[in-house]
């Protein structure tokens, strides 16, 4: 029996291997399966057949906002106030390609946004960097304040720009430091004009330097210099931002800016908390306020909560407060009464 069952089973292996190599039998191709790419963190994989690998990522927000709206009456220059209902819906997509080369690690980044009233697609960022040099339109300096929907803005401190950037990060010990320069011209934030025959280039210069990674948090101070050929407009500004682990749970955001313009000049300075009550539930808030030569103190603040259904389905509750802005020499009337707004919003990140 057993020697009945050993010669079928031969003859079936036999059968099987002509089989596969009859004439005119096309042979299987190979699949190339996508493999994860672990040197640059989660999320990113090879793109098959090359060495790249790409992490794409994004967001989709939904929310609706109450307002006690103040706005200008162009006809009358006169203040309208009136409270208003808003829903907005957003989405981002980011993609990171990055590949190991002998002059270090080359990457290509860039955003696209559906951000607007008219629900039209934007870019924001687009950049390439090859090793310490950065190339392209990027951000300034480090932007984040407030934990919450509402940051409190400092001007030319959040300006993203098309230009260059050097960038020495491996320092030792978290430490890093760069400069570089972005064109000024604002009616063409993607084609920027920096010379013309006749005229010297409007550009901003940067500087940072900071820390990074630390058991305790992070530390950045950014400088710019902006040079304007028309008028005596050149403007200079310093800014200091702490990112902090205060103790388990807690953490802080410390902000301290000021900017020299031609014409006025203020200190800025905003704090922000944020605790993590459980896996699930997280509050924050935060104040900031400037402080002008010409105009009134503004005071910006903010109130929320961050409920996550699942890690990327996040429930904020939020409510913002901005105070009035006025301009104490009489060359401009009060643009803004004070504002209170209140949100709900769902984000979906991926």
């Amino acid at each position: 029996m057993k020697t009945l069952l050993g010669t079928a089973a031969g003859l079936m292996v036999a059968t099987g291997a002509y089989a596969a190599d009859l004439p005119g039998e096309a042979a299987p191709v190979a699949v190339d399966y996508v493999k994860v790419c672990d040197a640059y963190g989660a999320g990113f994989f090879y793109i098959p057949g090359t060495e790249t690998c790409l992490d794409i990522s994004g967001r989709v927000r939904a929310r609706v906002v109450y307002t006690n709206n103040t706005d200008i009456d162009s006809a009358s220059n006169s203040l309208v106030v009136g409270d208003k209902v808003n829903f907005k819906a957003d989405a981002q997509v980011k993609f990171d390609a990055r590949t190991a080369s002998d002059l270090g690690t080359v990457r290509s980044f860039f955003v696209l946004q559906l951000d607007s009233a008219a629900g039209t697609i934007t870019a924001d960022d687009a950049f390439i960097q090859v090793g310490y040099l950065t190339v392209g339109k990027f951000g300034n300096a480090y932007g984040d304040v407030f934990y919450g929907d509402t940051g409190a803005i400092y001007g030319e401190f959040d300006k993203s720009g098309v230009g260059a950037q050097i960038m020495v990060d491996n320092l030792g010990g978290g430490f890093y430091v760069g400069a570089g320069f972005q064109g000024l011209d604002n009616s063409s934030k993607w084609q920027p004009t920096i010379w013309t025959t006749g005229r010297s280039a409007d550009i901003m210069y940067t500087g940072r330097v900071g820390i990074t990674g630390q058991s305790w948090g992070a530390v950045d101070l950014s400088a710019i210099y902006e040079a304007h050929d028309l008028g005596n407009n050149d403007m200079w500004g310093l800014k200091a931002t702490a990112d902090l682990k205060l103790v388990d749970k807690l953490s802080a955001r410390l902000v301290g800016t000021y900017v020299d313009y031609d014409a006025d000049n203020y200190f800025g300075a905003a704090g922000a908390l944020k605790y993590q009550a459980t896996d699930a539930l997280a509050v924050y808030a935060g104040i900031g306020s400037k402080f002008w030569d010409k105009a009134e103190d503004q005071v910006i603040a903010q109130v929320g909560a961050d409920y996550a259904f699942t890690p990327d389905l996040i429930l904020t509750a939020e409510v913002n407060y901005t105070s009035d802005n006025v301009f104490t020499d009489g060359t401009a009337p009060s643009v803004t009464d004070d504002t209170w707004a209140a949100m709900l919003k769902l984000t979906r990140n991926w």
